[in-house]
């Protein structure tokens, strides 16, 4: 993933329950449903404070995967299918043992993951999939790296999680340590080393992107634009840099409002998208290798299955396989508009004002050397899916259009590469 360096913060481990605590002691079979029993928070700004994060058990790894120079292809107008390449490479991931709840973050460019180390082996073959897809069908480079938790841990580099429950149906996982950071650096270092890389060459190509899926039109601004936002707090205190991100969040909901106002999705802004163009992604990624009558059929299945859908919707019908009367508002709630992996990502949806204002607001933060930042405006949002039930077990990653995330990380790293307290120049 194609993301800036993190934060340095190390968080206590603030409560872990004994039965989270005997499984990371355990066996390396016992281990692999260590994220299945953390217990999950319900408040984001708690999550984000280090609530019920737990040491990761050392036998698992970090998997790093982002698509290498995203910025060129983003300003070749290939954003969409940057996008696409990440959430593939997750879909492939968790299609390898869906008996196993995996944690991972997408990260617009790529994806962050964290797997036992008794699935190491098994998902070699998913990732080179991905490589593959990323290669075949969308000329792209999908650069994948592991490294292992205990060689991260021994060396002081800690590697801890949280769980954020977003709705009855879905969580997300809540990163922190500067074991995720070291990890991205070894994988994308020259010569990667204290990485595992993985190349699409040097074994089975094998997986699975069922349900995949990109059926939604963009989402529009219901003001004047998407933000993209990063903010990485950067004192060496980590309890200075919890209370930056709370402050963060804090002046966030003073110039935005309540979550409900800024949130870059609303139930009556949702539409299926008709126009083949527009499907054009799910159908490279689950048809793109079969004969041609096969991949016009798919494409027909999803534009009459589409035609079908704003019909079910406008009737407020429901059918065995969709609760179409709530699937709407289960896709806003299983989104992941705002997440936390070491830094603070969210898309907001608010006016030019608002972003002036809170942009001057992190401006005086950066200077007085508490964090740094970067943003990104876009016209619309784009969702891009995975669907493993479409009733309630669906999630939906949320980034902007024309750069996102990735443009708006561009903005981040030059401020982190800068003095603390420097003014720009």
């Amino acid at each position: 993933m194609a993301t800036p360096a993190r934060s340095t913060n190390r968080f206590r481990i603030l409560t872990m329950p004994s039965t989270v605590a005997g499984i990371a002691a355990g066996n390396a079979a016992d281990n692999a449903d260590f994220y299945r029993l953390l217990p999950a928070q319900t408040s984001f700004a708690e999550a984000a404070q280090g609530r019920l994060q737990a040491d990761l058990p050392p036998d698992w790894w970090i998997v790093i995967a982002d698509v290498a120079d995203s910025t060129r292809a983003i300003e070749a107008g290939a954003y969409k299918d940057v996008n696409t390449v990440g959430v593939a490479c997750i879909a492939a991931v968790v299609n390898v043992d869906r008996s196993l709840e995996l944690p991972y973050v997408f990260g617009g460019d790529g994806a962050t993951f964290a797997v036992p180390g008794t699935l190491r082996e098994q998902i070699l073959p998913a990732l080179r999939a991905a490589q593959k897809l990323a290669r075949e069908a969308f000329k792209l480079r999908l650069r994948v790296g592991l490294v292992r938790v205990g060689e991260l841990s021994t060396q002081g580099f800690w590697v801890r999680l949280g769980k954020l429950r977003i709705s009855p149906h879905v969580t997300q996982p809540v990163l922190s340590g500067r074991g995720w950071e070291e990890a991205e650096r070894r994988v994308k270092a020259a010569d990667a080393s204290g990485a595992l890389l993985v190349n699409e060459d040097d074994g089975p190509a094998e997986g699975s992107f069922e349900g995949f899926e990109c059926r939604w039109q963009g989402v529009p601004s219901f003001n004047d634009h998407k933000l993209a936002l990063l903010v990485a707090a950067t004192a060496a205190d980590a309890q200075t840099n919890l209370d930056t991100y709370g402050r963060v969040l804090q002046r966030i909901e003073a110039i935005y409002g309540d979550v409900a106002q800024y949130h870059p999705l609303r139930v009556d802004r949702l539409r299926l998208a008709l126009r083949p163009r527009l499907l054009s992604h799910e159908l490279q990624v689950r048809a793109q290798r079969r004969p041609p009558l096969q991949r016009l059929n798919y494409l027909a299945r999803m534009v009459c299955g589409n035609l079908a859908g704003r019909l079910l919707f406008a009737l407020g019908r429901d059918t065995k396989a969709v609760r179409w009367s709530r699937y709407r508002d289960e896709l806003v709630q299983n989104s992941d508009f705002r997440k936390f992996d070491g830094m603070l990502r969210m898309v907001i949806d608010g006016s030019d004002a608002q972003a002036m204002q809170l942009e001057d607001w992190l401006e005086g933060e950066y200077r007085a050397g508490r964090l740094a930042y970067g943003t990104h405006k876009s016209r619309l949002a784009l969702l891009t899916c995975i669907v493993q039930s479409y009733n309630g077990q669906h999630q939906h990653f949320v980034d902007g259009s024309d750069g996102g995330y990735a443009l708006a990380a561009r903005g981040l790293k030059q401020r982190l590469s800068r003095p603390a307290a420097s003014p720009p120049g």
